[in-house]
């Protein structure tokens, strides 16, 4: 894997952020955006994709402000909530790089995200890859599910602990017994940062959550033309596959749902991701 960079700048109100990345590759653009869990960073998110990726694409992961090696301050980029300052800090890293269009690839968090930068700058975006995305909305849901509680909640309370953060990577693949010592622990370094802890970049929304969390209601996304992809575990605990009803607003949206599958399809089904995404994104026409 290539050695970390990192680009800086500055928001239109004039708040300096940075963003850790790593290329690899040649090809048409793709950037690969991580989930929103605690110690989430791009690397951990795909590690089991950007080889196979960058064998056909010039593939950029980041780690989102908030998150990894990058500013902590996601909330920076003045958008209406957190999926709408991802698409935000996204955008401003293209920028700062010269990326003009780019596919974006992105799990939960880094999937709402993808979906608010094609909403508000759809030249920006060409395909979209999204996996188990935030935002959606369950019919007859009564709060979020359980996943989504233990990740807001993280640094809340007593704070992090690694008992708190193995429950909430136990929600994310449908088989745990993939679940390594090494990777729990590195994720639980990762998400002890002082950093972070400091300015946790996801919590629970005051007053409870409001339209700007629902992407999937966003009347403008019945709008949003590009190709998509969605790829969705059957068994997915955080953002229940149920969710995916109201993106079918999409008017040019392919679907995919896998068994035996949670929340992290790229990591727990890597060969059939990558299969799948590389033939998606080389022929989407």
């Amino acid at each position: 894997m290539t050695q970390t960079q990192f680009v800086e700048g500055q928001t239109e109100s004039g708040a300096a952020w940075r963003v850790a990345y790593r290329v690899s590759g040649a090809g048409e653009d793709v950037i690969l955006l991580h989930g929103g869990g605690p110690g989430a960073t791009g690397a951990s998110n795909y590690s089991k994709n950007i080889d196979a990726l960058s064998q056909h694409f010039r593939c950029w992961v980041i780690d989102f402000p908030g998150w990894g090696q990058s500013s902590k301050n996601l909330n920076a980029f003045g958008g209406l909530g957190p999926f709408h300052n991802g698409g935000r800090a996204v955008r401003h890293f293209m920028d700062a790089l010269g990326l003009k269009r780019a596919h974006l690839v992105g799990n939960s968090f880094g999937g709402g995200s993808a979906l608010c930068l094609a909403m508000d700058h759809p030249e920006r975006v060409d395909r979209l890859v999204l996996m188990g995305p935030g935002g959606g909305v369950v019919a007859g849901a009564k709060g979020p599910t359980e996943g989504i509680k233990l990740l807001l909640n993280y640094y809340l309370g007593e704070g992090p602990s690694l008992e708190k953060l193995q429950a909430f990577i136990g929600h994310l693949v449908h088989d745990r017994s993939l679940l390594t010592p090494e990777l729990i622990r590195g994720r639980f370094e990762a998400s002890m940062d002082p950093g972070i802890r400091a300015n946790p970049p996801l919590v629970p929304p005051p007053g409870g959550p409001g339209k700007e969390t629902f992407i999937s209601l966003d009347p403008r996304l019945a709008n949003v033309a590009h190709r998509a992809l969605f790829i969705w575990g059957l068994q997915d605990k955080v953002n229940p596959a149920q969710g995916l009803e109201p993106f079918r607003v999409m008017p040019n949206a392919d679907y995919l749902l896998l068994t035996n599958c949670g929340h992290w399809a790229q990591w727990e089904h890597a060969q059939r991701f990558n299969d799948v995404v590389t033939s998606f994104l080389l022929h989407a026409d």
